[in-house]
């Protein structure tokens, strides 16, 4: 009949086209975050995390004070001294229910070692998890206290997952909702790592170095309580925020400062929380190592150079750890081992780094480390017209791991 009344032939699909794409609907990183520094406001909070966390839902970077706001709201909120619960029909959280969630807890950290980001589905499920044992079980304060810490470990860990997916708002996010998890846990060691990681995060969007500046301030403050190996971590991570800002002294103010706290932690037999046991010399050398490329490129001459020979030499043993403990560190160190020989001048160097590189990354759930090799591809494509060797580098780096988000050169050479 349409047809006729037209007065032209028409399918099936003119007339029923296919369904229209469903939008993706935006909201800010931290819609719905804005709830009391309390266990209640807390557990409003994860009241409408399933709604806000459906997959059609991206969520938009935050920047400036909105970034650092719930640090200094934080900082500034009384630890909830109660956090019972008594619930109808939950159920009691027993001692046995909450030593598997440690070890879920554990095992989802040594995932995002592993593998990056591949399990970022699987941690944000066992989040799920311990958020309705929160809201719907029974539990006293210390059983309170210890599935907050869990929540928050693991939405520190799909934070950082996310942040190596390179969804900056969706990380925001986590770590915001991580935040309030260790508030209300009384947790001060993991606010701390919280924040240092929301700074490393801002240290790498160009013109947040102050918003990271002032976040790596506040992870410090709030380890000044924790262990000293927590210590030493914090102010390793918060060394990143002074090499973005391309301040030298603050830069070696904070690696003293890391170094001082781990040999303080290694002569006291200071014992650190489990999450970060993974704290060692080799660790924060290559943090402060990563840190030193940034940082060279603020600067010239003799200054410059010698940043990045002793970038070399601190990042040469994570790059080359021999053990699939620590995978996803091990790529991202190897990259930025190739980008510092390579921005000192050393090409043999640089190619062995890119090739290793090159080897271990489709093992590897991680964009970000990604878009990292192609930083180093970028900078190597410079040298390959009068180099042959870098040439045949590339090639097989472009072969290996193809050139990902837009940027990086995959012309053969």
């Amino acid at each position: 009949m349409l047809s006729e009344a037209l007065g032209q032939p028409l399918d099936f699909h003119q007339v029923w086209p296919e369904r229209a794409a469903r939008r993706r609907i935006y909201l800010t990183a931290d819609e719905g975050l804005d709830v009391p520094w309390t266990h209640h406001g807390l557990l409003r909070l994860l009241e409408g995390w399933p709604h806000t966390m459906l997959a059609r839902r991206a969520f938009i970077a935050l920047s400036g004070a909105a970034v650092t706001a719930s640090a200094w709201q934080w900082m500034d909120a009384p630890t909830p001294t109660t956090i019972a619960r008594t619930a109808a029909a939950g159920g009691r959280v027993s001692a046995e229910t909450l030593t598997v969630i440690d070890t879920i807890v554990a095992a989802a950290q040594q995932m995002d070692d592993q593998h990056g980001a591949a399990s970022a589905g699987f941690v944000s499920d066992q989040f799920s998890c311990v958020s309705r044992l929160l809201r719907q079980a029974s539990y006293d304060t210390t059983a309170g206290r210890r599935l907050c810490a869990a929540l928050a470990q693991l939405a520190q860990t799909a934070g950082f997952m996310a942040y190596e997916n390179r969804q900056d708002g969706a990380a925001q996010r986590w770590y915001l909702t991580a935040l309030h998890g260790a508030h209300s846990a009384g947790d001060h060691a993991l606010a701390a790592s919280i924040l240092a990681l929301m700074s490393n995060q801002q240290a790498d969007i160009p013109g947040q170095t102050n918003q990271a500046l002032q976040l790596s301030a506040a992870a410090q403050k709030a380890a000044t309580r924790a262990p000293a190996a927590v210590q030493a971590l914090i102010a390793a991570r918060s060394s990143l925020a002074y090499a973005a800002a391309g301040d030298l002294n603050g830069f070696q103010r904070t690696r003293d400062r890391s170094l001082q706290a781990l040999d303080h932690a290694d002569s006291h037999h200071d014992p650190a929380p489990r999450w970060a046991r993974y704290v060692t010399r080799t660790e924060l050398d290559a943090i402060t190592g990563r840190g030193m490329v940034t940082l060279a490129q603020h600067l010239t001459g003799r200054h410059q150079q010698r940043l990045l020979t002793n970038a070399t030499t601190l990042l040469h043993d994570r790059a080359l750890t021999p053990t699939s403990t620590y995978q996803r560190s091990t790529l991202r160190h190897l990259t930025w081992l190739g980008l510092a020989y390579a921005h000192a001048g050393d090409l043999d160097q640089a190619g062995r780094a890119a090739r290793a590189a090159a080897q271990q990354a489709p093992q590897i759930t991680s964009p970000r480390c990604r878009h990292l090799i192609n930083d180093l591809r970028d900078t190597l494509a410079a040298h390959a017209p009068r180099t042959p060797a870098i040439r045949s580098v590339l090639n097989d780096l472009n072969h290996t791991v193809p050139v990902a988000g837009g940027n990086g050169s995959s012309a053969a050479y």
